[in-house]
């Protein structure tokens, strides 16, 4: 048996019979296989920044998939296996090597998928996780995924899964009264099943860079969570202007006063700014001197208190590079 080997290239740098034989592969499993008839051939190969990964033996095509870069985010697509090499882990191997790369290029930029179904679980051996409502295309189920990753000096920012040992930990942080004591009514979790309704909300935040991601250390003890989304206006508050981007942090005590949340909400800022995401705020109950502490650790400037947000009052912190940045309003 041959030697299987990678390979990544544009289109454009492709040769002509092996370009050939990876749509002839596509075609073949995605057309006549699974019964679709729509246009496999859809022109994002030729997009700028556009590649296909394949792996070889000789000059047969065993396995494909396809990377896409987009503005805000990058994508894997078309992954397929020829029949006769199913079973021997090349196309692991080809999305390992795809988010190896991707990871690489831009950490922190979140990888997205639109997953079969039933291959929903085999993605999730890559950290990809379900974002969003099923939906069905050329009749078929599909899930919406999607997989961060970012890392530091001591941390990894990751997305929340649905595992147990993730679940557990959240339901442990949010049951904390010293960690529940400035957020929101201050009321604890009581329920394990209230995290399954937490992480439906926040994955209802993900949008491009924004979402809460967990933060772990790169040995992988989690520690907690950082966010950056889209601020809600009190009532009357906003005068019509769209929401703005807040970033903010809930740590476990038992990870508070090692600077974690500092390297975190840093790391996620800098990715924001390197991302053209200017104006981000932080807000903080006026009572929680150590939250504002962070906030000015990471570059951001005292700006009075405001109800502009959640509709109480709020000490806000604000970019000191930003132009335009807000400041407080009574």
């Amino acid at each position: 048996m041959m030697a299987v080997t990678l390979h990544r290239a544009p289109v454009a740098g492709i040769d002509p019979l092996t370009l050939y034989r990876l749509m002839w592969l596509r075609v073949t499993v995605f057309v006549v296989e699974q019964q679709a008839a729509y246009p496999e051939i859809d022109g994002r190969d030729i997009e700028p920044g556009a590649e296909l990964l394949w792996a070889s033996e000789g000059d047969e095509v065993l396995a494909t998939l396809r990377i896409l870069r987009e503005a805000d985010n990058t994508r894997i697509g078309r992954v397929a296996t020829a029949s006769g090499a199913r079973g021997r882990g090349i196309a692991a191997d080809l999305m390992r090597a795809a988010v190896e790369v991707l990871d690489a290029e831009v950490p922190g930029i979140p990888i997205l998928l639109d997953a079969q179904a039933h291959l929903a679980s085999w993605y999730g051996r890559f950290g990809f996780l379900v974002s969003g409502a099923p939906f069905a295309e050329d009749g078929i189920p599909h899930l919406p995924m999607r997989r961060t990753r970012l890392a530091t000096e001591r941390l990894v920012l990751r997305e929340w899964t649905r595992d147990d040992a993730d679940r557990a930990f959240l339901f442990d942080m949010y049951r904390r009264p010293e960690v529940r004591r400035y957020l929101g009514d201050g009321r604890v979790m009581a329920d394990a099943a209230e995290v399954d309704a937490l992480l439906d909300c926040w994955s209802g935040l993900a949008e491009g860079l924004l979402g809460v991601r967990a933060v772990e250390t790169s040995e992988g003890a989690r520690l907690g969570s950082v966010l950056l989304k889209r601020i809600p206006w009190s009532a009357r508050a906003g005068d019509g202007h769209p929401e703005g981007i807040e970033i903010g942090w809930h740590f476990h005590p038992d990870a508070w006063g090692a600077g974690y949340a500092t390297e975190a909400a840093a790391a996620l800022l800098a990715l924001a700014r390197a991302h053209g995401i200017r104006g981000v705020i932080a807000v903080t109950n006026p009572e929680n001197t150590a939250s504002g502490a962070v906030a000015e650790r990471v570059g951001l400037r005292p700006a009075g208190q405001t109800r502009d947000y959640y509709d109480t009052v709020c000490e806000l912190y604000a970019s000191v590079d930003d132009q335009g940045a807000p400041t407080a309003r009574d």
